[in-house]
């Protein structure tokens, strides 16, 4: 009996071993390794919720998100030209006609600085499934692939291997890749170009016979289908790209079926609940994001949360950058007169812009000419049923360090600079991968500032072998980095790692009475 029980501990502990390796969770606090490729269980688990609750109690306490928060949405990255962007080209023939030629001459442009790179010498890494591009022939012939980390490097492959010109012509393609950002970026300039010249200098001398006209309708249209992946309340669960994924059916579901019954910004309201219940002699929580989604406002809707966005008004609701330094206190009401701060507040900016921005003409009243209206309106906008509400404010280019030094960003990414170099800052970074070079800037100056702490939370983290691993190689002891299936993973992030610092929501509660109470009215009007 005795060896029947220790065979089947050794089988259990086997197949723990064998469940730990599959796991890809790393948490990284500069050069400590506290988990490194393995599963949680319960005491590492309560150890990271102690880590954060820590942080979360200093003075200072910002986060920022980026795509990675709102993919569970429905949202989806825009690194390259997505699916739908091209299905929206190619329902006008001239709009898709110019798309094709300008992103042909785009690709000869980036080839020329592929094959430039590699001349240098430099390394040219680029995904390992590329490769697949291939034809078979081609790819057999390639037999010391120097794979690292699910990439591979073009100057190795061309170097170790006997490839004619039209072979190596091909290995320089794989290195092509047509990022939507630069390639807006890209439209922005020669539409510019073609504004400022016009009448100075001919098409011929332009080398181009582009109608302007038509180039301004190809960026709008990208702009319109970018509105259109962005504006997830419209995105049903059963829709949702990111729910429908063959792999990790069961847990796709398990997210749904919560989504369906908390609600679906469920993930995000557990953050800000977190977040709320932070003493109140401690300042305000900031949360920066470079989404253009309204996850987070759709969120703080359905908690009751007043969020200090940097716009006032009523009729006309136009940002006012000062609006930052103002807050929420309840009047005093006793014979000395003390007020009392509101705790269910947050200070919000949104980097990039927002869904629900539009430019307007600047005037004396607001001198930004930028103001913040529903979300109806802008989709009545883009289905041309109204034309009088001004220029939907999304400009997802390349050129963002220059852009954001234009109002408002300006004012924007001041204020995010200025919160990170505050004694005892620590920022919070989730589902951003580091691909926006003045964002990065930021972030690395912060860490000029001796009690500054970064914590990263991204799914793969060091495994992209950019920023993240840079980082990380700093052993840096202020920077942690957590990431992987669930460490990395903003759903997990919210709802089991950041720590629940009041036992009970009495608010929740609340919700949850008046919901039953409402249903039962409900049900007794249907039942008469």
């Amino acid at each position: 009996m005795d060896n029947q029980k220790e065979v089947i501990e050794n089988k259990n502990s086997e197949k723990d071993q064998s469940n730990e390796k599959k796991s890809n969770n790393c948490f990284f606090v500069g050069e400590e390794r506290w988990i490194e490729n393995k599963k949680l269980d319960k005491d590492k688990k309560s150890k990271i919720k102690l880590f954060f609750k820590k942080y979360l109690l200093l003075d200072n306490v910002n986060f920022l998100f980026g795509t990675g928060s709102s993919i569970h949405l429905g949202a989806e990255s825009i690194q390259e030209i997505p699916k739908q962007i091209s299905e929206k080209i190619e329902k006008n023939d001239d709009v898709n006609n110019l798309f094709k030629k300008l992103k042909e001459k785009y690709e000869d442009r980036k080839l020329l600085d592929v094959k430039e790179e590699i001349e240098k010498g430099n390394d040219y890494l680029i995904w390992e499934n590329k490769i697949n591009d291939l034809e078979e022939e081609l790819k057999s012939k390639l037999k010391e692939l120097e794979i690292q980390k699910d990439k591979v490097n073009l100057k190795e492959i061309i170097v170790k291997n006997k490839l004619d010109d039209s072979e190596k012509e091909k290995i320089y393609k794989l290195g092509v890749e047509v990022k939507l950002e630069d390639f807006l970026n890209y439209l922005y300039a020669l539409k510019y170009l073609m504004k400022q010249s016009e009448g100075l200098i001919s098409k011929n001398e332009l080398k181009t016979e582009i109608d302007i006209k038509k180039l301004g309708q190809l960026i709008e249209t990208i702009k319109e289908a970018i509105f259109d992946m962005c504006d997830i309340d419209k995105i049903s669960l059963d829709s949702n790209w990111f729910l429908n994924k063959k792999e990790n059916k069961e847990k796709n579901k398990e997210i749904k079926d919560k989504m369906e019954k908390e609600g679906r910004y469920s993930y995000h309201k557990s953050l800000l609940t977190s977040l709320l219940q932070r003493p109140l002699n401690l300042r305000r929580a900031n949360i920066f994001t470079l989404n253009y989604d309204l996850a987070f406002e759709y969120a703080c809707d359905e908690l009751g949360i007043e969020y200090i966005n940097g716009f006032v008004g009523f009729n006309e609701r136009n940002f006012r950058p000062e609006v930052y330094n103002y807050d929420f206190f309840f009047p005093g009401d006793t014979t000395e007169g003390k007020v009392r701060r509101i705790e269910r507040v947050i200070k919000y900016y949104k980097l990039h812009g927002s869904l629900n921005w539009v430019y307007k003409n600047q005037n004396k009243n607001n001198p930004y000419g930028l103001y913040e209206i529903p979300i109806e309106l802008v989709r009545m906008k883009l289905a041309n049923e109204t034309n009088n509400l001004g220029d939907i404010m999304i400009y997802p280019t390349s050129s963002k360090k220059e852009y954001t030094l234009n109002f408002p960003y300006s004012e924007l990414f001041r204020k995010f600079a200025d919160r990170l170099q505050q004694p005892e800052a620590v920022l919070f970074v989730v589902g951003y991968s580091f691909y926006d070079e003045h964002v990065n800037d930021i972030i690395y100056q912060a860490l000029g500032n001796p009690s500054f702490t970064l914590i990263i939370v991204d799914f793969n983290g060091t495994k992209n072998e950019g920023e993240i691993k840079k980082l990380n190689d700093l052993k840096d002891p202020r920077i942690t980095i957590c990431q992987g299936e669930e460490l990395g993973d903003f759903k997990y992030f919210s709802k089991e790692l950041l720590p629940t610092i009041d036992q009970e929501d009495t608010r929740a509660k609340v919700m949850s009475s008046l919901e039953k109470l409402y249903q039962a009215e409900n049900d007794k009007k249907q039942e008469e």
